[in-house]
């Protein structure tokens, strides 16, 4: 009897707690969204009774990405005063776009926020390829390539720099072996998400580059809020 009242208990809990939640917008917001799409309430019945399922793992995997993809969007919000413009998580022919910095000079950035875990080894570039540890993660920055092609034309063919703001505390190393603060690979450039701020603070102009306030309209406007609606 009494595991059967805590059953139910437990069930009319986990639908409560589904159900509570309002969509969010905001850095992190649509991988937050997938991680509450995928811990249904059976999800999180199995959960509290320390069943390990499928769609717990990578309920749990999206919501390591949306804590991640907030705290570099804080991180980047320190911009704002300094006269930049910063857009989180913003939609874009199906995919989401982590993070658009415009500069004050007009410069544009598009950032891709990724946890790669020091337990599985460092960052290296080896022969034009990214290795986490033994790894070859190189084509894990194509979304982030395709994603700065397209920002560039619906910005009327801006120059876009690239760079992976990263978490998760593997190492960067350079061809020697050393620590580095950065890598690049293919026009990529991968720095840890604390130094995110001080990595965008170095803007110059560009000759024939539209204003911050057009290419932000232009991007507030071809590029929407993620709202998940």
């Amino acid at each position: 009897m009494l595991t059967t009242v805590l059953l139910v208990v437990a069930v009319g809990w986990a639908v409560w707690e589904w159900r509570r939640r309002t969509p969010t917008t905001g850095a992190g917001a649509s991988a937050e969204r997938h991680a509450r799409a995928l811990r249904t309430p059976l999800v999180r019945l199995a959960d509290t009774l320390g069943v390990q399922t499928r769609a717990g793992r990578r309920a749990g995997n999206f919501e390591a990405a949306a804590v991640s993809e907030a705290r570099v969007g804080a991180l980047l919000e320190q911009l704002t005063a300094e006269g930049f413009s910063v857009l989180h998580d913003r939609w874009l022919r199906g995919k989401n776009v982590d993070h658009i910095v415009i500069g004050p000079f007009g410069d544009v950035t598009v950032g891709d926020t990724k946890w790669w875990s020091a337990r599985r080894g460092a960052l290296t570039v080896r022969a034009g390829r990214l290795l986490h540890g033994r790894q070859d993660v190189t084509d894990w920055l194509d979304g982030l390539h395709w994603e700065a092609r397209e920002v560039s034309r619906l910005l009327g063919g801006v120059r876009v720099r690239k760079v992976v703001f990263m978490y998760g505390g593997a190492r960067l190393l350079g061809p020697d072996g050393s620590t580095v603060g950065e890598l690049v690979v293919d026009g990529v450039r991968i720095v840890p998400a604390d130094q995110a701020p001080a990595v965008l603070r170095r803007t110059a102009t560009i000759p024939g580059q539209r204003t911050r306030a057009e290419l932000t309209t232009l991007a507030e406007h071809a590029l929407p809020a993620h709202t998940g609606r």
